[in-house]
């Protein structure tokens, strides 16, 4: 990473860069790894993260049940509310829901097979039915508990010097009217780590937005200047910060925007269509949901697009190049938030 980032300052002695607010973000923030181990490892939980459900005991798909209940809309509201209440970054709030998605899902999963294995001799189907009225119910009484929880776990994995305490957890239930005990807090926060099997260090999504951003800098001063590299490097910031707004709104209202994103996709293939479509429905919905690298792509070329759109083209192209995340996909998804955002347009 040092020399990446010599190189990145050198050439900003060479062109008369400025530096922008972005940079010494990553350059406080990144100098413990080189950029290319660090792409890596975003790539690897990236795809890890997609095909977390194969792991699951139970198909959630073949449920023919609401499975998008189990993360009501609220969720991404009150964790934000949260976060800025105790001066928490961004990313604990993205790292906070997504816990709680994978908790929720696989507490469910296990709750259901558990039960479905107690009382074999019911179909598998019909038990499941029987149980996930219980299910939710007990998931929606509990769900501030258990997404407090996740908020504690994040915090701890995003900003180790400012932990979410056991005292600042029972000040937020407390003002959501859910007081809880100390020893329940502690007890909820062990069910979620048991739950998912301690396995809870996937990077934020606004890790990958501002690798990507850093990767599309340091490829812009690698080449000759022009009136178009020059006008986009002097908007980086802006980028940055728009990017993270496109992020927010895909958090704020997840079910709309990637069913839109979804829906945009290019069709599947006659062997993808034989497949149920309530099935194919839930698995396009995750595959979407959890593809860091699609929605942050997605969110950096929708923010060029509003800042310097002759330049939207060549930042997909170059993304594509690095990420994997091809032009045609990310431009479904800048399309549908510039749209939702940005209606006019």
């Amino acid at each position: 990473m040092e020399k990446t980032l010599i190189s990145l300052k050198q050439s900003n002695v060479e062109e008369k860069h400025p530096v922008s607010n972005f940079e010494a973000h990553w350059d406080s923030c990144f100098l413990d790894a080189s950029f290319e181990e660090w792409l890596k490892y975003l790539q690897w939980y990236n795809d890890k993260a997609r095909s977390w459900h194969e792991t699951l005991p139970i198909d959630l798909g073949s449920l023919w049940q609401p499975v998008d209940l189990l993360t009501p809309p609220f969720v991404f509201d009150v964790a934000f509310k949260w976060c800025q209440q105790l001066k928490q970054p961004m990313g604990v709030s993205y790292r906070t829901v997504e816990i709680y998605e994978r908790f929720a899902r696989s507490y469910c999963c296990q709750s259901l097979h558990l039960k479905t294995t107690v009382i074999g001799s019911i179909n598998l189907k019909t038990s499941c039915k029987m149980r996930w009225q219980e299910f939710c119910m007990e998931m929606r009484h509990q769900s501030l508990l258990h997404l407090v929880s996740c908020l504690q776990i994040a915090s701890k994995l995003e900003n180790g010097y400012k932990l979410v305490t056991v005292a600042d957890a029972a000040m937020l239930l407390r003002q959501s009217q859910r007081p809880c005990d100390r020893s329940t807090i502690v007890n909820s926060e062990i069910l979620v780590l048991v739950t998912l099997k301690y396995d809870v260090s996937y990077p934020p999504i606004s890790d990958y937005v501002d690798t990507f951003i850093c990767q599309l800098i340091l490829v812009l001063k690698r080449k000759p200047v022009t009136t178009k590299s020059a006008q986009l490097l002097a908007a980086v910031d802006e980028i940055h910060e728009i990017s993270l707004e496109f992020i927010r709104a895909i958090y704020f209202d997840q079910q709309l925007i990637v069913r839109k994103i979804v829906a945009g996709l290019p069709t599947e293939t006659q062997k993808e269509r034989a497949i149920c479509s309530h099935r194919r429905n839930f698995r396009d919905f995750n595959q979407v949901q959890f593809d860091k690298v699609l929605l942050a792509a997605g969110a950096i070329s929708a923010a060029t697009f509003l800042i310097q759109e002759n330049a939207a083209a060549n930042v997909m192209k170059e993304l594509y190049t690095r990420t994997g995340a091809h032009p045609a996909d990310v431009a479904v998804v800048s399309s549908v938030l510039v749209t939702h955002l940005v209606p006019e347009t």
